[in-house]
């Protein structure tokens, strides 16, 4: 009677640990798929990233220059900031 008991022990054992290790194997699966998943959205994301921060390079780039131009606008039309002292030469004829 005992090499029952200690057989139906054995089987019960076996299909517990043979239905874990089905799930264990299961959810790496998942988990491999999810990792890839993230690893092409971070890819895209970085890509996203670098054009962003040549977009801003070029705006940044832009901006500075225009100020530049308006400056040497205003020097031409006579303008000047508070607090500084334009000098005209003129010229003797």
């Amino acid at each position: 009677m005992k090499t029952v008991k200690k057989k139906k022990k054995s089987v019960f054992l076996r299909v517990a640990l043979l239905a874990f290790s089905v799930y264990v194997i299961v959810m790496l699966v998942q988990l491999q798929l999810q990792i890839g998943e993230k690893q092409q959205q971070l890819t895209q994301l970085q890509e996203e990233t670098r054009r962003q921060a040549t977009l801003n390079a070029d705006v940044q780039n832009k901006t500075d220059h225009y100020e530049r131009y308006l400056e040497q606008r205003a020097r031409e039309r006579g303008m000047a900031r508070p607090g500084e002292v334009i000098y005209k030469e003129i010229p003797e004829n």
